[in-house]
């Protein structure tokens, strides 16, 4: 099986910490600044100006969340790259929202909670196939001792994760009409900084709830947060769009995410439906595996994953009759443990479920035409 690159920094302080990793990776990071500039421009509806943009984001990210900003310095500087452009990495899903706010379809994620068990928490991350090799498991000590594991690309702060706090982050991208808006309103809040602060800072789910919901952010996504101990657990995924958020509870034990609005407060504007139907098919599939039984183990939920069907599949895998730049697959799975022992809480399998350890009949064809569902 492919080996997850992984990285567990030394030091504490974020400016130290940023020049630490961006000393490490550096070519890495250069990589991925190069491929989000070039998705940027292919993805832009118009004309893009990319250090624009990535200018508007360095300072929005100094403005609102200055420990990040710190970081992201310590990156740019220990890697040999503009600070612009590691803070349009963070920003990038803002940045993807000003130049075509329609999107793509994306990520699903399922929690369950069995009683009297830790919770199951397992997502797909499906995103562009030209970063199939721009990730990688980080690990980070804080101060007073907390440790976060996330799984996030070269230059990000954060993505999915879990914190010694057992406190885990799940990530789904979600598209509102009010998205458009960023372009004369400014960038919010950057999402993939605000899912690294509550792996950070938040105590709870219901911390962690609410630190989502003060932040104003420009760009649509799910942020689905799971707590949890061998017992028991509870989760909520907190959908947020330009104009608010809503939150989605679990029912049965069962919370099931993809890439539309289910809450109230979202759903008018939401977009999906103008990419596709894969996300409410891809919903229905997995709200279907588990209608009579909850899973109890992540094996279980990844199998149900394992769906490629013809439109709507869980597990992409990239059409090549499109233009390579816009290839969509499935580039990990990751399962989350909040129950476990820090530096057991994160599982995760580079590509879809179809390459999990174990399947009978080995991964699927990865060349055959597919309509991607993430």
């Amino acid at each position: 099986m492919t080996r997850v690159p992984a990285f567990t920094s030394s030091v504490l302080g974020p400016h130290d910490r940023g020049v630490e990793f961006g000393e490490h990776h550096a070519a890495e990071v250069a990589r991925t600044v190069a491929s989000y500039r070039r998705l940027f421009v292919t993805r832009a509806l118009g004309p893009f100006d990319v250090d624009h943009w990535a200018d508007h984001a360095w300072q929005r990210i100094r403005e609102l969340a200055p420990a990040a900003a710190e970081e992201i310095d310590g990156i740019a500087a220990g890697a040999g790259v503009r600070v612009r452009d590691i803070a349009a990495l963070n920003a990038r899903t803002e940045l993807l929202a000003v130049a075509n706010p329609t999107g793509v379809d994306e990520c699903s994620t399922v929690v369950a909670l069995p009683a009297g068990r830790a919770p199951v928490a397992v997502q797909t991350w499906d995103w562009y196939d030209a970063m199939r090799h721009g990730w990688l498991r980080w690990t980070i000590p804080h101060p007073g001792g907390r440790v976060v594991e996330t799984v996030t690309e070269y230059g990000l702060l954060g993505k999915i994760g879990v914190s010694s706090e057992g406190v885990g982050v799940l990530f789904n991208m979600l598209h509102h009409a009010s998205d458009a808006g960023a372009a004369d309103d400014g960038i919010g809040f950057p999402v993939h900084l605000l899912s690294r602060q509550l792996l950070d800072t938040a105590e709870d789910l219901d911390d962690a709830v609410a630190q989502a919901r003060a932040v104003r952010t420009s760009a649509s996504s799910s942020l689905t947060v799971v707590q949890g101990g061998p017992d028991g657990g509870r989760t909520a995924s907190v959908e947020l769009f330009p104009g608010g958020a809503g939150v989605l509870e679990p029912e049965g034990g069962l919370l099931v995410r993809t890439n539309h609005f289910v809450s109230e407060e979202g759903r008018d504007g939401c977009l999906s439906t103008s990419i596709g139907p894969g996300s409410g098919i891809r919903r229905d599939t997995l709200l279907g595996a588990f209608e009579e039984r909850l899973p109890r183990t992540a094996e279980q939920v990844v199998a149900a994953m394992d769906d490629h069907a013809e439109v709507g599949g869980v597990c992409a895998h990239p059409d090549r009759s499109t233009d390579p730049a816009l290839w969509h697959a499935t580039l990990a799975t990751v399962a989350l443990d909040t129950a476990a022992p820090t530096g057991q809480r994160l599982a995760v399998t580079p590509g879809g479920p179809c390459a999990r350890p174990g399947r009978s009949d080995g991964p699927a064809d990865p060349g055959r035409p597919q309509e991607r569902g993430r």
